[in-house]
């Protein structure tokens, strides 16, 4: 009966919902640096700092150098606008306007209920925002409380941008989605002027550097600069494509910039209305804010690319050159592996056509690997540097062993008929561009241990071996008879390992091509993973099942099936103990693979695409669908003890949602502070929660009739033995002498000459030595000591073992000052309660060496006392003893025994 019980709770806990993941903790996403939301420029002093947001939260650069000095936290929605005034940056999103100070919040503005909040714009200590239901609101930036509104009609006046006129007081000019403009007073709450329709609608405004005049961006590409006091253009320009942002040099050359929606910068000369030179494909996507810096001829640029770029104007003709900037990817990453062993440096190829080098350690070095001079070369051809990207890759493969001496990745593209080698010390596409030799499609890439030797899997089933210092092909291994899915090699350069569409895994001899063994797999295989020190191969197959085969037996020695869809990527640990795999089902699932057991599993708001083991185990990486970070997850093996045990999720519909949801890691290094709180509240409930937590709590005393030691290291029970002996070898020679010291007046003898009368100083200092002057009385005052409140309170609950619990907290000498102080007043009430609380430990068989500790101390200070009142502490004392004789006689015997049988042991033939 009992064993059926067990056993019913066990699939009880198996099946409950985890709470969080058991061995992964956010830790930090990587690649984040800006998006569609308009930056911030602060100026403080001579230095500039600039604001982006990114997604729920925010950077803060210094624009000297692009470094990353603070980030923002994680907000419930998605940031809408973003404004740094001071020391505060003011945030919206959600519909509320939060306010953060050095990257953390520290308050909101009074809520309104307006929808979203947009376009925030500072005006002296005003704050205004456009909501969504079309109402112009306005905070005092002081008192954070809301200082007015102002509504208009959709249909007639949409508002679009709000700028403040220079030296124009509480006065604001508001454009609109239907070409019209309005001066308004903010104090009275009035429209002052309205202007004529300009034909297009506004899209952007900004105050020129001369006054009364304002530059506006119309829908259609016009730029106007307008005289508002006099009611007139004084320049019309014209560019392609909607202006999205304007911005005036101010180092005293007059120009111009403005930008489209294509990622393009015009640049315009102002004296002579002309234009200067467009910087086509200035970023990939749409430009929502460029601002050239007070007083340099730097231009600051973001875009919606997940950019921001620094050009810098030092040329004659006025055409500016790209300084300075901090880049990821701007379409999801695909496919991220670790490139050095250390696990510092990750690599990534995304659906943007880049493949991307980043640092988990230094942000600053993240870099995009160079595809050649596209820039130049889209001038030339004019057409858009992104048409002449490579296509997108498909896999990978890359080896550091021979990075100082050729290339070291090589990667194959979505319907290329040839591979492409790079250079990761070089940052840029390699020499060698390697054509299959049958013109098909290459399907699959990989680089041999020792790094001189890559291999393509080729759509017709071929598999060719090329050198990666000559890119000249070296050997072909033919066998499959449909398109190759993967291709792995050993360490030791002695067997190739291929799967392909047949269906099949097949082993070749590395150094004759020649195949020697052929598994057939019951499942298609899509993608084959090698962890080289074991020699144990993963395929992941059609059927949403991880397969692993051991090379050496050519057997499928585990299978693991669990995942709701198909497999999109898997990564072996370090140490080749787990598995990790990623779906699209949202779930990342851990499999131990001596057990053949899942052992952690956890959903994520993103389906994973790709996963990759850091080489030294303290981070997994992962890429998503729709996010163009890479995350990072730390281990927790690394730093805190973890039960492994099985989960075994049901058939059920509903286990689909059984995996605890987890918060994606973000640019601050934690999901948040709270979901962090959460999740640690909610793995620690599940650990108390005893048989459902699967989790063994060790009883302090497994058995009432065994005898047990303390857990406290015996340096405390043998250094309070020994402590006399300690203090009289530690114990000074002779005592230290005070030094002399010299007299305030010394006195003088009569004369010519000057000179002091020393021996009259040695009579006084004679004299007064004789009779030490006390300065100072301080009575003694006796106190009860923490270990005589103790007993006293003891003695009254009869829970002696606090006065244990106590003296377990205290070090040796503390523990012989508490005993040695008890007091001998009121009936010897103190040594009583001493000795029955001991006789009362020693009948509980716990803490057994400390309790014969302690009564050795004890009686070595109190034994005069107990001898003359032995009358009064006999019946005490008698117990004791009698308790002292029973439990020693049982740990006498276990000590005797236990000698015995070690002595047989040992002499025993």
């Amino acid at each position: 009966m009992v064993t059926q019980v067990k056993k019913a709770r066990a699939e009880k806990a198996s099946t409950k919902p985890q709470s969080g993941s058991r061995l992964f903790d956010p830790y930090r996403a990587l690649g984040y640096i800006a998006s569609s939301i308009p930056h911030s420029v602060q100026y403080r002093g001579q230095a500039a700092f600039v604001t982006t947001g990114i997604g729920r939260s925010f950077h803060v650069y210094d624009a000297e150098k692009l470094n990353l000095l603070f980030v923002g936290p994680r907000f419930a929605a998605d940031i809408t606008s973003v404004i740094s005034i001071g020391d505060e940056t003011f945030v919206s999103c959600g519909g509320k306007v939060s306010v953060c100070r050095r990257g953390r919040a520290v308050g909101e503005l009074e809520a309104v209920d307006r929808g979203e909040i947009n376009n925030l714009v500072q005006f002296g200590d005003y704050i205004i925002a456009i909501a969504d239901d079309n109402t112009l609101v306005i905070w005092d930036k002081n008192t954070r409380e809301l200082f007015t509104e102002i509504e208009f009609e959709r249909e007639s006046f949409q508002v679009t941008a709000v700028v403040h006129p220079s030296t124009y007081v509480n006065k604001i000019v508001i454009g609109s989605a239907q070409g019209t403009m309005q001066v308004w007073n903010i104090q009275t709450r009035r429209c002052l002027y309205e202007f004529k329709s300009f034909g297009s609608g506004v899209a952007c405004m900004v105050q020129a550097p001369v006054i009364d005049v304002i530059a506006l961006g119309l829908l259609d590409g016009r730029i106007l600069l307008h005289n508002i006091k006099q009611d007139r253009s004084v320049m019309q320009l014209s560019q392609e494509g909607r202006v999205t942002a304007i911005s005036f040099r101010t180092d005293d050359v007059p120009m111009m910039a403005s930008s489209n929606a294509e990622g393009d910068v015009a640049l315009w000369d102002l004296n002579n209305k002309r234009l200067i030179h467009v910087m086509q494909g200035a970023h990939d996507g749409v430009i929502p804010a460029i601002d050239f810096l007070a007083g340099q001829p730097l231009l600051l640029t973001s875009s919606a690319d997940n950019s921001v770029k620094e050009w810098l104007f030092d040329g004659q003709d006025g055409v500016p050159r790209l300084l300075r900037q901090r880049s990821g990817h701007f379409a999801a990453p695909q496919l991220i592996r670790y490139h050095d062993s250390e696990g510092r440096h990750i690599l990534s190829a995304g659906r943007d056509r880049s493949l991307r080098f980043f640092s988990v350690v230094r942000d600053a070095q993240n870099v995009e690997m160079s595809q050649g001079s596209l820039a130049s070369e889209a001038r030339a051809r004019k057409v858009k540097m992104s048409d002449l990207r490579l296509s997108q890759i498909t896999h990978f493969a890359s080896n550091p062993a021979m990075s100082k001496d050729w290339d070291d990745v090589l990667s194959c593209h979505q319907g290329g008929r040839d591979a492409h080698t790079w250079s990761v010390d070089r940052k840029a596409l390699g020499k060698y561009t390697v054509e299959s030799s049958d013109r098909t499609t290459v399907r699959a890439v990989a680089i041999s241990a020792c790094g001189n030797f890559g291999f393509l899997g080729l759509g017709s089933g071929t598999i060719e071996m090329v050198n990666m210092q000559s890119g000249l092909s070296r050997r072909t291994f033919a066998g499959h008879s449909k398109a190759v899915t993967g291709i792995q090699s050993d360490a030791c350069n002695q067997r190739v390992y291929s799967t392909s569409l047949d269906g099949t895994l097949r082993i070749w001899d590395f150094a004759l091509g020649a195949e020697l063994c052929c598994v057939s797999l019951p499942s298609t295989p899509s993608k084959l993973v090698l962890h080289r020190e074991s020699g144990l191969l993963a395929c992941i197959c059609d059927d949403a099942c991880v397969r692993v085969v051991d090379s050496e037996s050519q057997r499928v020695v585990r299978k693991f099936a669990g995942h709701r869809n198909r497999i999109t990527d898997l990564a072996f640990s370090n140490d080749g103990r787990w598995i990790v795999t990623t779906s699209l089902d949202s779930t990342i699932r851990t499999w131990d693979l001596p057990t053949g057991h899942m052992v952690d599993w956890f959903r994520v708001e993103s389906v994973p695409v790709s996963v990759a083991f850091s080489p030294t185990g303290d981070f997994l990486a992962t890429a998503h669908m729709d996010s163009v970070g890479i995350f990072l997850w730390a281990n927790r093996t690394q730093f805190t003890e973890v039960t492994l045990r099985q989960i075994k999720a049901t058939e059920d519909e509903e286990s689909a949602d059984a995996a605890a949801l987890v918060a994606m890691p973000t640019s601050a290094g934690l999901a948040s502070e709270t979901d962090g709180e959460q999740e640690g509240e909610a793995r620690a409930d599940g650990i108390q929660d005893g048989s459902d937590a699967g989790v063994y709590l060790a009883p302090e005393q497994l058995t009432d009739n065994m005898v047990t030691l303390s857990s406290l290291p015996k340096s405390k029970w043998q250094t309070l033995l020994s402590l006399s002996t300690i203090k009289k070898r530690n114990m000074p020679e002779r005592a230290p002498k005070a030094p002399e010291q010299a007299p305030f007046f010394l006195p003088s003898l009569e004369g010519v000459e000057h000179r002091f009368d020393i021996d009259a100083q040695a009579k006084d200092g004679s004299e007064g030595g004789s009779e030490p002057v006390e300065r100072t009385k301080v009575s003694t005052v006796s106190a009860q000591s923490g270990l005589a409140r103790v007993l006293y309170r003891t003695q009254q609950t009869m829970a002696h073992g606090a006065v244990f619990d106590y003296l377990k907290e205290l070090n040796p000498s503390a523990v012989d000052l508490e005993i040695r102080t008890l007091p001998l007043d009121d009936d010897l009430r103190a040594i009583k309660s001493f000795i029955q609380a001991t006789t009362s430990q020693l009948k509980s068989k716990r803490d057994f060496e400390l309790a014969q500790a302690y009564l050795q101390v004890f009686l070595g200070v109190f034994a005069d006392i107990i001898k003359a009142n032995a009358g009064d502490l006999e019946p005490l004392l008698a117990e004791l003893r009698k308790e002292c004789k029973v439990q020693w006689s049982t740990v006498d015997g276990l000590i005797r025994y236990s000698a015995c049988m070690v002595d047989f042991m040992r002499t025993s033939k």
